[in-house]
Formats: C-alpha cells, structure tokens, sequence
C-alpha cells in the first residue's frame, strides 16, 4: 500500500501534472495514470462521531489513500477527472477533529477544477495562468495542508 503522508500536496502535483501535459499535448491526447493520480472510483464513506474509533479512523485513511492515488479510467477528459475526484472527496466522512481541515481540500479541488475549466492550456500564456491559478490555490490551502499532514502522519497506519 502506498503511504498518504501528504495529500494536498499530492492531488496537487498530480493536477499540476495533467495540466503541464496537457499543455504540452494535442487536444486529443489523455494523460497518463501516473499524472492522474487524483481520481477514484470509490464511493465508501468512513464514519465519524465526537469521538471517532481507531477502527474508522483507519477505514478514513485507506479510503483517502484510495481516492487521492488511484488511477484514472483513461476514457475520461481532466474535467472528468477532477469533477469525479470531488465526487469521492465529497463522499468521504472524515474524522471530527479534521473536518474543517477536510473541507478545505475539497474546495481546493473545486477551485483547482473550475479555474482549469476556464483556462486555454494551448497556449503559453494559459498555461502560464494555469500554473499561476494553482500557485495561488495551493497557497491558501497550505495551513489545512500542515494539519492534515500531521494528523494523517500521527493517525494513519499506511503514513
């Protein structure tokens, strides 16, 4: 299993990742799975409560771990991408104690989806603002980032 100490920073260099190749690419060509990391197909949702059990913390930890590394159906565009990745980030039920930390990675990806959504990435200067827009994103995200982090490196069996 693949450790999940840091996943702002991941889903963010996998979508900086799609955006540089596509970018870089014709307007027919896929990412690749490696650059796609960010997307998932699961649905589960970890409980939580005031008081949140060992036991669904962990489920809450694979679960994370499995929407923010899994890789993509390659017969999806990155609007696909990202939208079903806020899809699963949505169905997740994080722990009390990171909740709001949680939903601030979920409106990063909002942010990051309807930001690339009205950028040109065929042209330098789209992709220049691309690349500025994410910057600026993931900048205010970087508080909730440091406390997911820690709470995922302290709480998480595969960290």
């Amino acid at each position: 299993m693949r450790a999940l100490p840091t996943p702002f920073r991941a889903g963010l260099s996998a979508v900086a990742a799609v955006v540089l190749l596509a970018a870089c690419g014709s307007d027919d060509e896929q990412p690749d799975a490696a650059s796609t990391a960010t997307s998932s197909s699961t649905s589960s949702s970890a409980s939580s409560s005031a008081t949140t059990s060992d036991e669904d913390v962990q489920a809450f930890c694979t679960e994370a771990e499995a929407v923010l590394t899994a890789p993509d159906a390659a017969e999806l565009t990155q609007q696909e991408l990202l939208d079903r990745t806020i899809a699963d980030l949505g169905e997740l039920d994080p722990p009390a104690e990171i909740s709001a930390d949680w939903d601030v990675l979920l409106d990063t990806f909002v942010g990051i989806r309807d930001t690339l959504g009205g950028i040109d990435l065929t042209t330098p200067e789209g992709q220049a603002s691309a690349e500025q827009a994410l910057a600026e994103i993931e900048a205010q995200a970087t508080e909730s980032q440091t406390r997911l982090d820690a709470w995922i490196t302290e709480n998480c069996d595969n960290a």
